[in-house]
């Protein structure tokens, strides 16, 4: 892999080709969780690989492992993109919090990836973004706060509603299934 890296940084086009073959996959799956818009998704990952190619010649694996530096830019990309919808991200907050939420707290560790992915779609995207970002990517409140820009309890609230979110989401389904 090192060697397909340095020639990546030598601007070797065929070698940039395989790199991204060979990532985009992950990457595209990260842009995911973090929009219900696959061209929003699209988006994020062109621009994780302009920030990838560009920065290539930074990354040191004797700092870290190469799919964590990827990973990082991925979420990087997606929250400023995020950033750039803030307004409407905090609209949408405060008209998802009219939802009738409650259900039961286990219900989520009985699922599926693909299941919570496709839930986490149906939530009011600035939830799943905390959501994304604490439980999935292990980011502290107070990190999450600093990438966001808001209160560290604003964080807590946003993650408690989504939980809530998806947990009526699946009792939904539950519903329609059983019937």
């Amino acid at each position: 892999m090192i060697k397909l890296l340095n020639r990546c940084i030598d601007g070797d086009r065929v070698s940039q080709k395989e790199f991204y073959l060979l990532t985009a996959d992950r990457l595209m799956n990260i842009c995911r969780r973090y929009t219900s818009n696959l061209s929003d998704a699209k988006d994020m990952l062109q621009n994780t690989y302009i920030q990838i190619f560009k920065n290539l010649k930074k990354f040191d694996p004797n700092k870290g492992h190469l799919d964590a530096w990827l990973a990082k830019i991925a979420i990087n990309e997606a929250l400023q993109l995020l950033r750039k919808r803030k307004t409407q991200l905090i609209k949408e907050a405060h008209s998802a919090e009219q939802f009738e939420l409650s259900a039961t707290p286990s219900i989520l560790e009985k699922l599926q990836a693909d299941d919570v992915l496709q839930l986490l779609h149906e939530i009011p995207e600035i939830y799943r973004v905390v959501f994304n970002l604490n439980i999935v990517e292990g980011f502290s409140h107070q990190e999450i706060a600093e990438l966001l820009d808001i209160p560290i309890g604003t964080s807590r609230s946003h993650l408690s509603r989504a939980k809530k979110a998806l947990r009526t989401k699946i009792e939904q389904q539950r519903k329609i299934k059983s019937c």
